[in-house]
């Protein structure tokens, strides 16, 4: 698979096994990236109610039976696309108030990056931006624990738009970027 679909698998892919061996599959709310991958992979793409009422709404699928392994994060080679896919899916701009050194808050556009400490690793030091702290971030629900997941978070224009800028590329989906393109001139 190329690169852009490498990053969806990473995002939101699993490997099953039926028996006679293991495939991946890919499930994502969006139909762009499970047609990507299945247009990548020479299969097709369904419409599955697999955790729909969790999700609420009904996943797009897509089972590679041919895709058996994916490459280390080391070998991947087209690293913006990569990160363009993985970001799209498990990325967000927003804005946040940070506070000044007069102790003053202004609104600040932000990029947030979640996912897998190995995988945000890779795009931290890939990415052209200084470095971040990795956080970590327990996820609970009231008394109810249900794991940690990672963020990076960029809090500078000028990165956050050389970011965009270093990563975007011919295989995206456009839903992503013209809503992240509004809120961005929203905050201009």
């Amino acid at each position: 698979m190329n690169d852009y679909c490498n990053g969806i698998a990473y995002a939101t892919g699993t490997f099953a096994d039926d028996g006679k061996g293991k495939y991946l599959v890919v499930r994502n709310l969006d139909k762009w990236y499970a047609e990507s991958v299945a247009r990548e992979c020479g299969y097709n793409a369904y419409e599955s109610r697999y955790n729909a009422k969790r999700d609420g709404g009904n996943q797009w699928t897509v089972k590679a039976r041919n895709i058996h392994s994916l490459p280390e994060l080391g070998e991947i080679r087209q690293k913006a696309d990569f990160i363009r896919a993985y970001v799209e899916i498990h990325g967000t701009i927003d804005s946040c108030m940070v506070k000044g050194r007069k102790g003053n808050y202004s609104e600040r556009l932000r990029l947030r990056i979640f996912g897998k400490e190995k995988i945000l690793h890779m795009i931290n030091i890939t990415l052209p931006a200084g470095e971040k702290k990795i956080q970590h971030i327990k996820n609970a629900v009231g008394d109810s624990y249900y794991g940690q997941t990672c963020a990076l978070n960029y809090q500078s224009r000028k990165e956050i738009m050389d970011i965009l800028e270093w990563m975007d590329g011919p295989q995206k989906n456009i839903k992503i970027w013209e809503k992240w393109e509004g809120i961005i001139r929203g905050r201009e």
